[in-house]
């Protein structure tokens, strides 16, 4: 992780510990009035002079700083709260709620910001708390923006889905992977919105609407120094003015690099011999299939018509044995990674399907499926760069999927459910872009295997990967099958299917033209898909 940039965050600590420490080691009331030292130059005695009154500028600021930190503290913090709140109430609740939110947004924005402080504080003159209020109830909505959108992006991520389709509840991915992806945007917003709060602060009180003039921050001691710098007291403007450039530029410059990170792509290394996790039984129909499909019709509502849908799969009629390696092969858009998620009961957002699916000899419909995700069946996305949770290193994404599965899920049970899908050790803390495309590939498979559900629905795990790679994820499957896992797999890659599958079946335009053991299915094609592809592969 990148360090953050050394000047500006010395210069924040000089200006805070002068705030702190200089009205407690020079207890001097910065109210007092000496007139007999009016508008001093700079000294020994005065560092910064002194103004109209007499009064010490150096404590003066000191305390000025102080109050105006504390208040742009407290408005940052408001501000930067209520802008995740109606970011994340927004992205949760979608529909009416996500429009009200965001038209109030515009709302905000389109006043003017100062206009709208100044009659807030103008309700409540002289309250240091509608300073505060004022501040974060003109600047929450950009953060609102940023917290909606990010989650929206999130929600879709295939290590969503995955956590998903293993099982996992929508509290647990809240508050495991939502939430978190969130977390780097609001730190940032607390940081960026600590300069603005300062200088909204200092002109409200520059404005005489702020703090009264009898307390001490720099924006009134700015309004004071209008006054003295007729008589030629520059240093009046010079010391307060210098301190909020300084502290405003310093606090800006810190999210540069402060939340950024480095990425590092390791080289792979030799994972041991895959060991099966154990688990239970798989619960199969009479006739020794662990799933079953039949007529199923999957319709996916158009995106350019309203109300009208395309019917994606056609009455397919499907079998998975139980115990077994079941490929499942076809061409581009066929409908084979479409069949994977309906029976693993995530099809896209607003299908619909008929038909029958049965699992371990029970009909299920679309919330029967969803309920049996995690443990009777678990879905592996594809998409290995994306399937994984970007904020967590591999140790902890494993032990949130052993919790969700309600398995033991220490430090210790984690590496050895990634040791026994063959993931090498030394990968536990290293973070998703830290993992070459292979690693990452035997990781999101590895963390379908820990849930530890009897069917294994597994969406082209060997898709761009090398042939060592391709040869260790083979080695897992053949394994978890020889240790009773049904394995369901889409796959495009024909060297492979031929080599791992028990019983094959093939996709054509939506519809399962043939299936069988792979054997004869191979041996003696029936249908002119499978001779194409089989063709391919020659």
């Amino acid at each position: 992780m990148s360090r953050p940039r050394l000047l500006p965050l010395a210069l924040l600590g000089l200006a805070v510990s002068y705030a702190v420490l200089v009205p407690w080691l020079q207890p001097l009331d910065p109210r007092a009035v000496d007139l007999s030292a009016v508008l001093q130059a700079p000294s020994g005695q005065h560092f910064f002079g002194t103004d109209t009154l007499g009064r010490d500028v150096w404590t003066r600021s000191a305390q000025g700083l102080r109050m105006s930190l504390f208040l742009a503290l407290l408005a940052s913090g408001f501000s930067t709260a209520l802008g995740v709140g109606v970011g994340l109430l927004a992205a949760w609740r979608g529909g009416l709620v996500d429009r009200i939110a965001m038209r109030l947004v515009d709302a905000t924005n389109a006043l003017p910001h100062l206009l709208l402080a100044v009659v807030i504080v103008a309700l409540w003159r002289g309250q240091w708390w509608a300073i505060v209020l004022s501040i974060a109830l003109t600047h929450w909505t950009q953060v609102a923006r940023i917290v909606r959108s990010r989650l929206l992006a999130e929600r879709t991520a295939d290590y969503v889905q995955l956590a998903r389709a293993s099982g996992a509840g929508t509290a647990f991915i809240w508050f495991t992977h939502l939430l978190p992806a969130v977390a780097p945007q609001a730190a940032i917003a607390l940081v960026l919105q600590l300069p603005h709060a300062i200088w909204h602060e200092s002109s409200l009180s520059f404005l005489g609407v702020g703090l009264p003039p009898e307390s001490a921050s720099l924006g009134l001691l700015l309004d004071d120094a209008r006054g003295g710098l007729l008589a030629g007291a520059w240093w009046l403007l010079a010391f307060p003015a210098g301190l909020l450039v300084l502290v405003s530029w310093s606090t800006a410059a810190l999210p540069a690099r402060a939340f950024s990170k480095g990425s590092t792509t390791q080289p792979a290394t030799a994972p041991a011999v895959a060991r099966a996790i154990p688990h239970t039984d798989p619960d199969q129909s009479p006739d020794g299939a662990a799933i079953r499909v039949s007529g199923l019709g999957l319709r996916i509502p158009s995106t350019t018509a309203p109300g009208a849908a395309s019917l994606v799969l056609k009455g397919i009629d499907y079998r998975a044995e139980a115990g077994r390696i079941n490929v499942i092969i076809g061409a581009s858009g066929a409908g084979k990674s479409l069949l994977l998620r309906t029976l693993a009961g995530l099809p896209p957002a607003g299908a619909s399907f008929t038909g029958n699916i049965t699992v371990g000899g029970r009909t299920l419909d679309a919330a029967g499926l969803a309920a049996v995700r995690g443990t009777a069946t678990v879905l592996v996305p594809g998409s290995s760069g994306t399937a994984l949770n970007p904020v967590r290193t591999v140790a902890s994404q494993m032990r949130q999927t052993l919790k969700a599965a309600k398995r033991p899920s220490s430090p210790a049970d984690a590496l050895a459910a990634l040791e026994a899908a063959s993931i090498d050790g030394s990968l536990a803390a290293r973070y998703p872009h830290e993992l070459s495309g292979g690693q990452a590939q035997r990781v999101a498979l590895a963390l379908g295997v820990a849930v530890g559900a009897r069917i294994l629905l597994v969406d082209e795990p060997t898709s761009a990967l090398d042939s060592d790679t391709v040869g260790h994820v083979e080695t897992l499957l053949r394994s978890l099958a020889a240790a009773g896992t049904t394995i369901v797999m889409v796959t495009h890659d024909l060297e492979l299917a031929p080599r791992i599958a028990d019983h094959l079946a093939v996709v054509q335009e939506g519809l399962v033209v043939e299936s069988g053991p792979a054997s004869e299915v191979l041996g003696n094609p029936a249908h002119p898909a499978t001779d194409s592809l089989l063709g391919a592969l020659a």
